[in-house]
């Protein structure tokens, strides 16, 4: 072979090899375009499947049946009916029927009174808490709640609750 011809052959040689990386770049991004668009796609197709399959799933939770219960008693949440009843109580006066605090109390429990002034009486209560609740025979509710004062102090005050947490009895300790 002529070195002419030798030339020549090593010249074609580069071009096709770029040409061959060139090819192989062009596939890569087709692919991840490919991969992309079907990324894409899935969203919408994966509601469509959602949305199709809801109403068999909403049906079968609608066809089981609650089970029989003390759900009233458990739905009026007793120690929390009784801490606010105790809270509002104790933030209202006898002297002052209007408040609000003791509208509360007196529309929760219409027999108890309301409390008077008392000389040397705790002040208001910072916190009111329920520490304590026990269902009783014929669907009452006994509940402790607990008064903290900013000296310190602590009272805790015995509250009876009736079955759906609409009336109260009230008893200090």
């Amino acid at each position: 072979m002529s070195p002419g011809n030798q030339a020549s052959e090593s010249e074609a040689a580069a071009p096709m090899a770029a040409c061959v990386a060139l090819e192989a770049m062009r596939r890569r991004v087709c692919l991840s375009r490919l991969a992309v668009l079907t990324a894409i796609a899935a969203g919408p197709v994966a509601l469509g499947v959602a949305i199709i399959s809801a109403p068999t799933t909403a049906g079968a939770a609608a066809a089981a049946k609650p089970t029989a219960g003390r759900t009233t008693a458990a739905a009026a949440d007793p120690p929390g009916c009784a801490q606010l009843f105790v809270g509002a109580w104790l933030l209202s006066s006898a002297g002052d029927a209007t408040s609000a605090q003791a509208r509360r109390a007196q529309s929760m429990a219409p027999d108890v009174e309301l409390p008077g002034p008392v000389a040397g009486a705790q002040s208001k209560p910072q916190s009111v808490i329920a520490v304590r609740s026990a269902q009783r025979e014929g669907g009452t509710w006994s509940v402790t709640v607990a008064a903290h004062h900013a000296d310190g102090s602590v009272c805790y005050y015995a509250d009876g609750a009736g079955e759906t947490g609409d009336s109260f009895t009230l008893g200090a300790r």
